[in-house]
This record gives C-alpha cells, sequence and structure tokens, in this order.
C-alpha cells in the first residue's frame, strides 16, 4: 500500500479520508444536492480517486463521480493533506468482475492472469471501478472498460499491448485505458500501438502535475531495456 502524501498518490490511485475529514468542491455548493451526495459517500467510508495535481495548488486534487441516481456527475473535491487516511492502487479486474457479463469476465479474467504472469501491474478505473467500489450503477450498454496498466521494460511493454489488442478484440465493448511509463507519463494504449512504428510521433503524455505531447521514444527511453522477473 502507497502511504498518503500528495508526492507518493499517482493518478487513478483510491484516495480514503479521514471521518469528519473537510472538504470543499466547485462543482457541489455546500449544502446543494449534489454536496450531500458526495457527503453520503464519503460517511460510506468510500474512497475519491487520485487526480492530476496542479503545481500551484497547495490542497489535494481527488476525483468522485455519483452514481447514475445522480446522473454520474463527475465532482472535483479538494482536501488538505492532512485529511487524507490512506491511499491504495486501483482495483484490480478480478474484485470488478463480478459486475460484467459472463464473456466480459471471462476474457478480462484471462488478461489479468497474463499480466500477472508478466509481472505487470493491472488496475481498473472509470465507470467499472466506480460500480464495483458502491455496488451501485454506472455502466450502461455502451460503456468502456478502462485499464491503467504500469509497466517497468520494453518488453512488458510490448507484450501487454499485443494482450491489450487481443482482448480488445474479443469483448463486445470498448476496452480504452492507459499505458503508464516509470516517470509517471501515461499514454493511450491505442496510441501508442498507432505510433510504435514512428516513435519520434508526439503522443499524449498524462503526467502527474501536467498534459503534455511529448515524443513516444523519449518515453520508451524510461523503460529498462531488460527485466527479470522474479
Amino acid at each position: 500500500m502507497r502511504c498518503s502524501p500528495a508526492d507518493s498518490m499517482l493518478r487513478h490511485d483510491l484516495v480514503y479520508l479521514q471521518p469528519e475529514a473537510a472538504w470543499q468542491s466547485p462543482c457541489a455548493a455546500p449544502g446543494s444536492p449534489l454536496a450531500q451526495a458526495a457527503q453520503r459517500w464519503l460517511a460510506a467510508g468510500r474512497p475519491l480517486v487520485a487526480a492530476r495535481q496542479p503545481a500551484d495548488e497547495e490542497m489535494l486534487v481527488l476525483g468522485l463521480t455519483l452514481p447514475t441516481a445522480q446522473g454520474r456527475q463527475r465532482l472535483a473535491i479538494r482536501v488538505e493533506p492532512e485529511a487524507i487516511e490512506r491511499c491504495r492502487p486501483p482495483l484490480q479486474i478480478e474484485q470488478c468482475l463480478h459486475r460484467l457479463p459472463a464473456a466480459h469476465a471471462l476474457e478480462l479474467g484471462s488478461l489479468a492472469e497474463r499480466a500477472r504472469a508478466g509481472a505487470i501491474a493491472l488496475g481498473v478505473y472509470g465507470s467499472l471501478a466506480w460500480e464495483a467500489i458502491s455496488g451501485e450503477p454506472y455502466r450502461h450498454q455502451a460503456s468502456d472498460i478502462d485499464l491503467i496498466c504500469d509497466v517497468a521494460s520494453e518488453r512488458q511493454l510490448i507484450a501487454m499491448l499485443g494482450e491489450l489488442e487481443r482482448t480488445a478484440a474479443r469483448v463486445p465493448c470498448r476496452l480504452d485505458g492507459e499505458i503508464r511509463f516509470p516517470d509517471g507519463n501515461a499514454v493511450a494504449w491505442r496510441e501508442i500501438l498507432a505510433h510504435l512504428p514512428t516513435p519520434e510521433t508526439p503522443v499524449l503524455a498524462k503526467g502527474q502535475r501536467d498534459v503534455a505531447l511529448l515524443p513516444l521514444a523519449r518515453l520508451i527511453a524510461t523503460l529498462s531495456p531488460e527485466h527479470c522477473h522474479a
């Protein structure tokens, strides 16, 4: 489990607040229905999600997407660093399979097993994760499945791109998500796959504090050429 200070949080991490912690949101005025819904969420002990942290922001920026009953409203929530009780990586695929149709679950479960065999960290975020966390409806027939995949080596990157591409061809819904490099920058896996033949092409990289167009080759250079698995 990662500790809670801002410099150790990664995007998509699950963040739990201290009981009765103060928070504020530019999206929900105090006492409004949205603020009340967010307060009920927190009172139930449910987590928020770590967002990108602006460089000039002293407070931490977290995110919450409310269930379908509240229109899947997205809220930005700001807290003091001391408000965080703990944080942890995103849910694993196995923790979300019960929310999927059998055909989806079978393919995603196999993907998780292959990632684990390659010592690759693979997590779930987005509507599927919110649904698994809360037990409340979020997804609809056209909902995507979003995955965050941390790679440490070129071998892991190539292997995981192949696995994602194969799985995406086998599930009825769209399989989206990001590959995260050791420097913290994350890029949509489909964009990486499309530009592997031309690695000098800029790709949209989402970092811990900013978003930038970076050459894919620069990100690949942060990977180790080989990675020995335990």
